[in-house]
């Protein structure tokens, strides 16, 4: 608890959500593979927020430490992602890509992606291949600029509630595991996506990185590019028009790239304001408090 206290809020926020998927882990022991090592893996990662938070207050002025600890929630933020890769098949099984399918073939039809099959270009796909890539550019650069400008407060804000949006599509995941149409689905589309050498080459280099996780709901790309032009419309309204075009066609490429479901897409454009609204409320309740004693001195 002494280490916990006066931990920032998005250092908070990282270790109970770490300390959430080691009970989850813990719960569900038998069904998880190798699930002592995870269990262990996400103790100690929680326990180097801790003290890494810790460090830094310790020892203010050390741009080393401070340069740790600011890119610590990035790293929890990677390594969950990875982790959960290896529960969330035993977790909840089975998998729910029939359920969010048919719920597909009620919205656009039964026929996969027909809707979109008029759209289909070498040239669209490729711009839309790069759109959809910006999902990991678009958070970073802008709390990138928050941060460049010393707007410590607004930077931990936008950080905070874009990094409540990641753990929030990470509980969708465990919710209703899901791959996506483009494994679910594949073969059973009347048009191939005319990928030309660049944009086969991004999907390539997006399906390693990624891997086949069980990730498709919500869409986390949908709802962490909405997060964060809501947070650039408070705070960088230029930051807001400018990346509204990208963002644009990274929600249009969740569909047409076949990485998400339309379900997906809506619950991710539905999630990103009630989290943006949730937590401003946690980071306030989460921000230290100076204790009496400090106060007065």
């Amino acid at each position: 608890m002494l280490l916990f206290r006066k931990a920032k809020p998005v250092t908070q926020l990282s270790a109970v959500f770490l300390l959430g998927l080691l009970a989850i882990t813990l719960l569900n022991y038998k069904r998880i593979p190798d699930a002592g090592i995870l269990a262990l893996r996400f103790g100690a990662v929680g326990v180097v927020v801790l003290l890494t938070d810790r460090m830094r207050r310790k020892a203010p002025h050390s741009a080393l430490i401070k340069s740790i600890d600011l890119l610590m929630p990035l790293f929890v933020i990677l390594f969950t992602f990875d982790s959960m890769g290896h529960m969330t098949a035993y977790i909840n099984p089975p998998d729910k890509d029939a359920f969010l399918a048919r719920i597909d073939s009620y919205i656009v039809g039964p026929v996969p992606g027909a809707w979109l099959d008029w759209m289909i270009s070498p040239a669209l796909t490729a711009v839309l291949q790069v759109c959809y890539t910006s999902y990991y550019f678009i958070p970073m650069i802008f709390c990138l600029i928050l941060l460049s400008r010393r707007e410590t407060e607004k930077f931990d804000i936008a950080f905070f509630g874009i990094t409540f949006g990641f753990f929030v599509s990470y509980i969708g995941y465990i919710i209703v595991p899901a791959f996506g149409p483009r494994y679910y689905l594949a073969g059973q589309f009347t048009h191939g996506l005319m990928r030309d050498g660049f944009a086969k080459a991004i999907n390539s280099a997006l399906n390693f990185l990624e891997g086949t996780n069980r990730d498709a709901f919500p869409s986390g790309h949908t709802e962490i590019v909405l997060i964060v032009l809501t947070y650039a419309w408070r705070y960088r309204r230029w930051f807001f028009w400018a990346a509204l075009p990208l963002a644009s066609g990274l929600v249009l490429a969740t569909v047409y790239l076949r990485y998400h479901y339309v379900a997906d897409v809506i619950a991710g454009a539905v999630l990103a304001p009630l989290c943006v609204r949730a937590a401003d409320k946690l980071y306030r309740f989460l921000t230290p408090r100076p204790l009496m004693g400090e106060r007065q001195g």
